[in-house]
């Protein structure tokens, strides 16, 4: 049952609880930072990274319109272009690739980073996790799709068993020794279980997700750190790889049309009606542990049998396909 307005303290729990789900889903299996929550250049960089993005984009959607699946994809899209002026590597990628170019900017690896991987592992499937395990409320669920519904529903079955070691696959490659790959999934998710443990101790979850926004004021100083984060981290950050004017403009571009799905987005959200169905999950530690070693499990797999490369494939190939019929059923629905 909803309980009204929680203070900024159990707020900014929440919000940070959210940034590491975020941290979670894109940073660990991906590979890309398999140690976030025990490294100091992680609180500097990473998890400042996915936090301020998940709460700027989240307070937009909710407050603008509602968390309907057409509305959220765009966002989450804007979300992955920080792969552009943040690391760069949307015109210059830091691993070896033989992909081919379009006004300066790599195709491939912008449609698996953007409308595949940030828009989901990055921004959608952490607040939908964040919500229906840690609220009363279940408003990202209701307003999905039947077929989104259906895809949700089946990872409550026993491929939620499978999944983990899947992505244990793709998440090997950041892991140096088999050590690392023993740790990596059992430390993250060990971090994860313990602060959904506090917060469920505290009574977090008699709170409605909407109840849970920054305040205007609140959202305004986070944008502000948002802004600065993008403008330090851009001159810092790998900036001989900083192009000129016409590969910029191409991801000016990709802004401008995401930024108007968005907007179509929310203006049609508003006349979305939800359905009665609800999502409400309760991992036990115990269980949050399982997934954290089922995590590990695959990357081992992955270090020891060199599976990874196939698995990682297989993932491009089908994130990319993905990531284009979204874009395409996006289109279809606002306009």
């Amino acid at each position: 049952m909803d309980q009204g307005r929680p203070g900024p303290r159990t707020r900014l729990l929440f919000w940070y609880i959210l940034g590491c789900l975020s941290t979670l889903f894109a940073e660990v299996i991906s590979g890309s930072d398999i140690f976030p929550f025990y490294t100091l250049v992680s609180y500097l960089l990473v998890i400042p990274l996915y936090t301020l993005h998940t709460l700027t984009l989240w307070y937009i959607v909710w407050t603008r319109g509602r968390p309907w699946l057409y509305a959220l994809f765009p966002a989450g899209c804007l979300f992955g272009l920080y792969e552009a002026y943040v690391t760069k590597v949307l015109w210059n990628p830091t691993w070896s690739t033989g992909g081919f170019t379009f006004l300066g900017v790599y195709v491939v690896e912008s449609i698996v980073l953007v409308p595949f991987w940030h828009a989901f592992m990055s921004f959608i499937i952490p607040l939908l996790v964040a919500e229906s395990t840690l609220t009363s409320s279940s408003e990202i669920y209701s307003l999905l799709p039947g077929w989104a519904q259906k895809t949700v529903s089946r990872v409550k079955s026993p491929i939620q068993y499978v999944l983990p070691v899947l992505g244990g696959l793709f998440q090997s490659t950041g892991a140096a020794t088999i050590n690392d790959a023993v740790l990596s999934g059992v430390s993250a998710s060990l971090y994860v279980a313990a602060l959904i443990y506090v917060w469920r101790r505290l009574g977090g979850t008699v709170y409605a997700m909407r109840s849970l926004l920054p305040e205007p004021r609140e959202f305004r100083v986070i944008a502000a750190l948002l802004v600065v984060y993008y403008i330090v981290t851009g001159a810092l950050l790998r900036p001989e790889e900083l192009p000129g004017l016409v590969p910029q403009a191409a991801i000016w571009v990709l802004y401008a049309f995401f930024g108007a799905l968005l907007v179509m987005g929310l203006r049609k959200s508003r006349a979305v009606e939800p359905s009665p169905e609800s999502l409400s999950l309760n991992p036990s530690i115990g269980r949050a542990l399982l997934l954290g070693a089922l995590l590990s499990l695959g990357s081992v797999a992955g270090v020891t049998t060199g599976l990874a490369f196939i698995w990682i494939m297989v993932i491009w190939v089908a994130g990319s396909v993905f990531g284009l019929a979204m874009i395409a059923l996006t289109v279809r629905n606002v306009t």
